[in-house]
């Protein structure tokens, strides 16, 4: 196989891990909180956190490749803040993704509750047991069932787009309510959170900025596109937005009751399943590098599999039916502590610090350094104020 072959085939395995890590938890809820704001508002909402989450993955990749070895968040944070923002970006992150874990067993549980009618319980064993035997089986395993997975997350998504079509009403799209639109803010910040992956991707890529950048753009993107036509279809199908409970959690959850759910649900149960696990999967990888970074010598892989996975395993038995509080408090405060004002200054400070001759940087100079600190700021306001 040629040089040139196999970088196209990484870049593409790269697109998709990006893709598939985006592609999760967050698009199962997002329709529950789009339905208060409407189609239109949730779009604009949609394409706004698609260029943020674009713009801080950039940044991320730009400190990245200041170092000439592997490095995770730890060792940048250090490097910009010193120990004390290593210990800031570590804390941070493991309430993050043991966030996002716990909403991952959550709705891990109630995907396989709904297949196999098992207790909710069981099904976090399952997904637990899923997780484990990937991560054991390394990254190049984990992109092979990675592209599986996302072949039948294309497959049920057309399916569900091809059948479902033909039940939306215009007339459901044309609720629109702007300030309601806030509230999806922060689920959709989990749903474009693939920055974790960012220096696991340099390694995989050899450190090649091209390659890096382009999987980051379009794999990006790819979820831009499917969240809109996701949330065409679904709100399409939603007659009275005001009625839906505030217990629902995931898209099944406000479809059950619907006239056309025993020809739909079947398909967006699987579409779960698959939009859950490639995404699980992928964080979880990226999880297991971040706390690699964190120790001077790299410990047993069973040892750091416990740590990702067993703390939300415990919470999840402890706190059941915590999907999108996890997700909104989550994606509210800390992704745009970690994932957005975070890189601003860690790339303003090896800029214009510490002096960093780097082959690669974002364009937009300070002013787009600015611009993403003010909107990150914002972000976490309108979360405070609406709670």
């Amino acid at each position: 196989m040629s040089v040139a072959l196999l970088q196209k085939k990484s870049v593409f395995g790269a697109m998709m891990m990006v893709t598939s890590c985006c592609i999760g938890a967050g698009m199962i809820g997002l329709p529950v909180v789009s339905a208060s704001a409407g189609f239109i508002p949730s779009f604009f909402a949609i394409c706004l956190a698609y260029a943020f989450s674009t713009g801080t993955g950039l940044l991320l990749l730009e400190a990245t490749l200041w170092f000439d070895r592997q490095v995770n968040l730890m060792t940048i944070a250090q490097f910009a803040f010193g120990k004390i923002g290593k210990i800031l970006v570590a804390a941070l992150f493991l309430f993050l993704f043991y966030g996002i874990f716990v909403s991952y067993l959550d709705g891990g549980s109630r995907v396989f509750s709904s297949f196999l009618s098992i207790p909710r319980e069981i099904g976090i064993f399952i997904s637990i047991l899923f997780v484990s035997a990937v991560l054991y089986a390394g990254i190049y395993r984990l992109d092979q069932l990675n592209r599986l997975l996302m072949l039948g997350l294309i497959i049920t998504y057309s399916l569900i787009v091809g059948m479902g079509s033909s039940y939306v009403e215009l007339n459901n799209l044309t609720h629109s309510n702007w300030k309601a639109s806030i509230a999806t803010l922060p689920i959709l910040f989990i749903s474009f959170g693939y920055q974790n992956l960012v220096p696991s991707l340099a390694h995989y890529l050899q450190k090649n900025a091209k390659s890096i950048r382009l999987a980051i753009v379009l794999g990006n993107f790819i979820p831009t596109v499917i969240y809109i036509v996701w949330n065409y279809i679904i709100l399409g199908m939603i007659n009275d937005p005001s009625q839906l409970s505030s217990e629902s959690a995931i898209v099944t959850d406000i479809l059950q009751k619907t006239s056309f759910s025993s020809t739909v649900l079947p398909l967006i149960n699987a579409f779960c399943f698959f939009a859950l696990f490639t995404s699980f999967i992928t964080v979880a990888f990226s999880f297991l590098d971040f706390l690699k970074d964190g120790f001077s010598k790299e410990p047993n892989h069973f040892f750091l599999q416990s740590l990702v996975l067993l703390p939300p395993l415990f919470i999840s038995f402890a706190f059941p039916n915590l999907f999108l509080k996890a997700l909104s408090f989550a994606g509210g405060y800390i992704d745009m502590l970690l994932f957005g004002i975070f890189p601003v200054c860690m790339v303003w400070i090896g800029r214009y610090k510490k002096k960093i001759n780097s082959s690669y940087q974002v364009f937009g100079g300070k002013s787009l350094l600015v611009l993403m600190f003010f909107l990150s700021i914002t972000f976490m306001c309108l979360k405070f104020f609406r709670g």
